[in-house]
């Protein structure tokens, strides 16, 4: 039918014969979240595919979950072929179960693409990390102790040693942060990204209170 003839006719049938903008926007938006659902399903499918493999891989005394020895040839072989120290392989592990809720020396099937993600993201930092600790540990003791990370937050500050109460409460609560490490008196390498992350965040926090006060100020 013409769109001249369809002009012409009756309100109702006309409204019946023209295409409505709106409803098949609707359909095309049904369409693409279908599409979006099945992605995601066969995403799925796809990693817990991955994790049978891994752990059929990895898991030798076959409990169903990866000791600490597993966890460290399954990192060493995402590392490829460097073994991970034991600090590092703990700090994996415990860093898993925080985001899982586990706990125990293992981790569970559902934890392990966890543990891959954790180990990712602090190898991206290693390099930074060691050289860190290759200027600041004047001892060797594989931490940095208080006049030690105080020499480092100095120089982040251009050169402005901050005041030992700051640099105390950073030592604090980078110090054993993840549930179930140690605390050790000082902030190893696992923990240092943690507590220079720290340490911006409450530098901007009080810059953020200093411009808000003087904004307050009525003179």
């Amino acid at each position: 039918m013409s769109a001249v003839l369809a002009c012409n006719l009756p309100g109702q049938l006309h409204a019946g014969l023209v295409a409505h903008p709106k409803k098949s926007k609707t359909i095309s938006s049904k369409r693409h979240d279908a599409l979006l659902a099945r992605s995601r399903f066969w995403r799925e499918v796809q990693r817990e595919k991955k994790v049978e493999q891994l752990m059929e891989k990895y898991d030798k005394s076959r409990t169903g979950n990866l000791n600490v020895k597993e966890l460290g040839d399954f990192l060493q072989d995402a590392a490829k072929g460097i073994r991970p120290s034991d600090e590092e392989i703990n700090f994996v592990m415990r860093s898993a179960q925080a985001k899982d809720g586990g706990e125990g020396d293992s981790i569970t099937k559902s934890e392990i693409m966890i543990a891959l993600d954790v180990w990712r993201h602090y190898e991206k930092t290693k390099p930074e990390i060691e050289a860190y600790f290759k200027k600041y540990d004047t001892n060797n003791s594989g931490m940095l102790e208080f006049d030690q990370l105080k020499n480092l937050l100095t120089d982040l500050n251009d050169g402005v040693a901050p005041p030992d109460e700051e640099i105390k409460w950073i030592q604090s609560n980078s110090d054993g942060s993840v549930r179930g490490i140690q605390k050790t008196g000082g902030v190893n390498k696992t923990e240092l990204m943690g507590a220079i992350a720290l340490w911006y965040t409450h530098i901007e926090e009080a810059s953020n209170k200093t411009t808000t006060s003087s904004c307050c100020v009525i003179h």
